[in-house]
């Protein structure tokens, strides 16, 4: 094919990327200034990864460990390079250029993608595209800073794109597709988007099985599949690195099987019942996908100066006031969540074409995207759905592991936008009769259009619009009548956007209705869809993220200003020592960033570590808070908080604009303790640290007994120091007179990476105080080591480098053979 015949047919497609990259920079324009994005979950990153990254910068090595949040634990789930994984690397490359630009780009290419793959033509793909990619979930997790979130979320598309060309024409390069898909999906990190793709891809392969035995096509089936199957080991290969240290520590986090049975009836092998299921969609928060406001929307919504709420507000604040206040938001959410920053709205020109497919599509692959649709809305459901739930808990493979449940929705979206695009396939292409079409119409039409149409009219049927927050605010001091007047303003907020919904649907379907019967061309059409897909989405997204969120690059890369409390404790130059903020603690990342902190801010924390903070950390620092009032106390308070010094802590934050509290009762990185307390179960060492002294005595499971041997207690004579400081290196100075000596190392317990040693020979160290470490050390002068050097991630490195290069060779491979076959 010569130069010319190649732009005539790949023009289209190449004009289509180029409009995506156009209206992806339009949409973030603030980056044509230099300017990034400033978002919460972001400078909470900056926080957590600051030790990890200033080690990296220093020494060109991953640290691998980190000490500034949570007292230590593993950095795989906060900032680790793995020198093995070519694909990440080239990932990383494209992404840096600008995230939220390219993330957007990457949607709506992909999901172009898998419309060409089925046969939809290029401009109708490109609208499909653009319905898909403006959904409002990507733009809210963007703003608030889980860009790994919406990042993997764009591969699915990619994923399934190679699947359907596997088992509709080729299984070679269908299946190279779906490899390359998946790899950068898991190099994207994040699994709980990757664990609900993979359960849309269950619920396809499954149908897919049903229907080759009835038609008689297994072999065919079994053969796709398995060529499919090697496209998984492939991506699972080439990032086994991540995987591997991964799934290695998730048993020792929060997401594994907890040892305890206190509050038993809340326990499941992962997460607790309660955290996983806290953020659970209800009916009503479903609707928000075809009607933004259905539940008043976020808890900072804007509101006019025509509301309720201003016209309240102005008698006691002027106008002035009250229109500053209404502009910058009021607490309009009203659903059964905690809190909500924004609804998950699908589009009504997308909800409608979805109806609209239930009536025209027909076959198998009609029958996985419904399949798809119900099980995530009902899982979605959560605790108001507890049957499927629990289920689902108890019995399916690492759905335990994650929280937030109603994120469900990202295979839901994506279900019903791909079955609204074979809608579309019939229509354009006229595969039905007429008599099938306008009857598909009249029903889509007639459930949404009629369902927006009830709720316009009457807004009562959505329910009181009072929330739960609502009795909070009153508690704060709220009047009820500016309660009263936020109710009314939702159940306007609810009126508008059913109306507004309706319009488009109407508009929607109208067109269709005029492109059937020929009162418009097919390019029209389609401009209408273009049209109505950005005058519906566009403008909800710019209110939730719009140009205020960026910022310039020196202010997103310093995202935490030195307080006085900060420079004073900086003035202290030990090597290693510990603070802890009163304010909220473990949900704070900004202690982090200047200070090794006893709180910190991660989803996966260290499961033990997370129990002594409920058990132990929590309760001593809501005495020494109590204790604030009654300064003269203070001192002698502190003495007897055996968890928190036994961490550590030199140092108390109370408040950022004034000098720190110093803790002398802090007892150093180790020391020699005298007396060791053997205890059964896990439910007894943790109870334990309720009253004991961690100076003289290490509570120590029944379990570690072998490595102790023959030592039962000791004199505590001697002393320890530490010497050197790394975060995945420690180096201590002992000498242990009278006999052999147990030391506690103020450092958390992880054994899959942490060796010890004592004059550089190999030796056991064990887990005491419930999180901590604790060695025998024999009569005399030591030096004694800790050095962080896990398997997992240098033999996952070493199988993710040849599984990336083989995966390479494969698609090199079979490009050249394609290549080789048209000329």
């Amino acid at each position: 094919m010569d130069t010319k015949k190649l732009l005539q047919k790949s023009g289209p497609y190449i004009l289509v990327v180029a409009l995506f990259m156009v209206i992806s920079v339009i949409y973030f324009s603030p980056v044509l200034e230099g300017k990034k994005l400033q978002s919460s979950d972001g400078m909470q990153f900056k926080g957590m990864a600051k030790e990890i990254v200033d080690y990296r910068e220093a020494t060109g090595k991953e640290a691998l460990w980190s000490n500034n949040m949570f007292s230590g634990m593993p950095a795989y789930l906060t900032s680790t390079l793995y020198s093995g994984e070519i694909f990440s690397k080239i990932q990383k490359s494209i992404t840096s250029v600008s995230p939220p630009v390219i993330i957007l780009i990457f949607s709506l290419t992909f999901f172009f993608i898998l419309c060409i793959s089925l046969g939809i033509s290029v401009w109708a793909a490109f609208a499909a595209s653009l319905a898909y990619g403006m959904m409002t979930f990507t733009f809210v997790v963007m703003v608030t800073g889980h860009l790994t979130k919406a990042h993997a979320l764009t591969y699915i598309s990619l994923v399934v794109a190679g699947i359907m060309i596997a088992f509709r024409k080729n299984k070679i390069g269908g299946s190279l597709i779906a490899a390359l898909g998946l790899t950068w999906m898991l190099s994207a990190n994040h699994l709980q988007m990757t664990y609900y793709a993979a359960i849309l891809v269950l619920i396809l392969g499954i149908t897919y099985f049903i229907y080759a035995v009835k038609e008689k096509t297994l072999p065919d089936f079994a053969k796709t599949a398995v060529f499919l199957l090697v496209a998984v080991l492939f991506a699972v290969g080439t990032n086994f690195s991540r995987l591997y240290t991964t799934y290695e520590y998730g048993k020792y986090s929060m997401r594994g099987q907890s040892e305890l049975t206190l509050n038993g009836e809340n326990k499941t092998s992962g997460l607790d019942q309660d955290y996983i299921l806290d953020y659970s969609y209800d009916l009503g928060e479903a609707m928000t996908a075809f009607i933004p406001r259905f539940k008043g929307g976020g808890m900072s919504e804007p509101l006019s100066t025509k509301s309720e709420t201003y016209q309240f507000l102005v008698e006691a604040q002027g106008a002035q006031g009250a229109k500053k206040i209404v502009e910058g938001g009021m607490p309009m959410y009203w659903g059964s969540q905690p809190i909500s920053g924004a609804p998950f709205y699908f589009g009504a020109v997308l909800c409608f074409l979805f109806v609209l497919g239930l009536f025209l599509v027909k076959g198998k692959d009609k029958w996985w995207l419904v399949a798809v649709f119900v099980v995530s809305l009902l899982l979605s459901l959560g605790k108001n759905f507890s049957m499927l739930t629990n289920l689902m808990l108890d019995y399916f493979p690492g759905y335990n592991k994650f929280r937030d449940v109603k994120n469900i929705i990202v295979i839901q979206q994506f279900s019903m936008a791909l079955l609204g695009v074979l809608a579309i396939k019939e229509v354009y292409g006229r595969k039905i009769s007429s008599a099938e079409f306008l009857k598909g119409l009249k029903y889509a039409f007639g459930i949404t259009g009629g369902l927006a149409l009830i709720f316009a009219v009457l807004p009562g049927l959505a329910g009181s619009f009072s929330g739960s927050t609502d009795a909070q605010y009153l508690k704060m001091g709220w009047p009820q009548q500016l309660i009263d007047a936020l109710i009314a303003d939702r159940k306007t907020a609810l009126r508008a956007d059913a109306f507004r919904t309706f319009v488009f649907v109407a508009l929607a379907a109208a067109g269709l209705w005029a492109y059937w019967n020929n009162k418009i061309k097919a390019q029209y059409a389609i401009v209408l869809w273009v049209v109505l897909v950005l005058g519906d989405m566009w403008p909800v997204n710019k209110k939730y993220f719009n140009d205020g969120h960026f910022s310039s690059k020196k202010e997103v890369a310093a995202p935490f200003q030195e307080a006085v409390v900060d420079k004073e404790i900086k003035k202290d130059k030990d090597l290693y020592y510990r603070v802890l903020n009163l304010n909220n603690p473990f949900a704070d990342a900004r202690t982090s960033y200047f200070h090794k902190s006893v709180g910190g801010y991660h989803g996966a924390k260290m499961k033990r570590y997370n129990e002594l903070a409920m058990y132990g950390i929590t309760p001593e620092m809501s005495e020494l808070v109590a204790g604030f009032k009654k300064p003269e106390s203070i001192d002698s308070l502190m003495k007897t908080l055996p968890v928190i010094n036994m961490l550590n802590t030199k140092y108390y934050i109370y408040d950022p604009n004034s000098a720190p509290l110093p803790n002398p009762y802090a007892l150093g990185n180790a020391w020699l303790v005298k007396n060791v307390k053997l205890v059964n179960s896990a439910d007894e060492e943790v109870t334990s640290l309720n009253n004991f002294d961690p100076k003289e005595t290490a509570i120590v499971n029944q379990r570690f007994e072998p490595v102790l041997g023959n030592y039962k207690s000791g004199s505590g004579e001697g002393e320890i120091k530490l010497t050197e400081y790394q975060p995945n290196y420690l180096k201590y100075e002992a000498v242990a007179g009278g006999g052999p000596q147990l030391a506690v190392f103020s450092e958390i317990y992880y054994p899959k990476g942490w060796k010890s040693f004592v004059d550089g020979k190999p030796t056991d160290h064990i887990q005491a105080n419930y999180v901590l470490r604790a060695m025998v050390i024999p009569e005399g002068k030591h030096q004694i080591e800790f050095k962080f050097e896990p398997e997992s991630y240098f033999i996952g490195n070493k199988v993710s480098l040849a599984s990336s290069i083989l995966l390479l060779l494969a698609i090199a491979g079979y490009l050249g053979y394609v290549f080789k076959l048209k000329k």
